[in-house]
């Protein structure tokens, strides 16, 4: 192929734009090859090159192809057009890198809870990660069910103390999950031991506030948190907590 001259697959390769998306363009308008072969195969030059670069561009800040082709026509458009949609697609990434960031935070608060653990379970794992994915709505729970000082108390978790009670809750579950997979009684000392646990874990997580959450809990509807447990493994905690509640409490 003569220099500075594209057959369309060369040119598509080149400008990282498909040739079904070329020939689009083409059949549009907006971006016509500068000549054809004798076998009427399309030829694109380097000028092309540089239309498409543009397209790209204004692709890029959100304008419809039909936009960009009166655009490009009239080699010309207000000011206020193109700062509204810098403006929009500014906002658009601000909100994508608070998505990253926050994203990023997860990642490394999993990667500290779990990275001393030989074995973890994936349906304990998932549902931490959800946890942490859905915080906003525990948050709006708390807020909604408590007064403004109970829920800060409650909700106030430095960074460390977070990824700590995460690494508790992930072992008693993990624990839980065991047991009832061994087939231990919901009686047996073993099972209870790890009740007491998870009852001493979620007093913890609580601030000491657990009878008051559990009041709340019976009269409104339910704070929604990643359940890791078969109905089978529900079962079996459901009669280890009332047995260890009526021996304790």
């Amino acid at each position: 192929m003569e220099k500075g001259i594209f057959a369309i697959g060369e040119f598509a390769h080149e400008s990282g734009v498909s040739v079904r998306t070329l020939r689009y363009y083409d059949s549009i308008g907006l971006l016509t090859p500068s000549d054809y072969s004798e076998g009427g195969h399309r030829l694109y030059s380097k000028n092309d090159l540089t239309i498409l670069k543009k397209i790209k561009a204004l692709q890029f800040l959100g304008f419809p192809l039909k936009e960009i082709k009166d655009m490009l026509e009239k080699n010309i458009v207000e000011g206020g057009i193109l700062l509204e949609s810098l403006n929009f697609q500014k906002d658009l990434f601000e909100a994508r890198r608070l998505e990253i960031v926050n994203i990023l935070s997860d990642l490394s608060h999993m990667i500290d809870v779990v990275k001393s653990e030989k074995l973890v379970n994936i349906e304990v794992f998932c549902a931490m990660l959800q946890k942490l994915m859905f915080a906003e709505d525990t948050e709006k729970w708390f807020k909604e069910h408590f007064s403004t000082d109970i829920a800060d108390t409650i909700l106030h978790v430095n960074k460390s103390e977070e990824i700590n009670l995460d690494k508790k809750w992930t072992k008693v579950l993990s624990e839980i999950k065991q047991l009832s997979f061994n087939g231990a009684a919901p009686h047996s000392n073993e099972t209870q031991e790890t009740v007491e646990v998870l009852f001493q874990l979620m007093d913890e997580t609580v601030k000491g506030k657990l009878e008051l959450v559990e009041e709340r809990l019976q009269t409104s509807e339910p704070v929604s948190f990643p359940n890791p447990f078969t109905e089978k493994e529900q079962e079996f905690l459901k009669i280890a907590m009332e047995i260890y509640k009526n021996n304790n409490f």
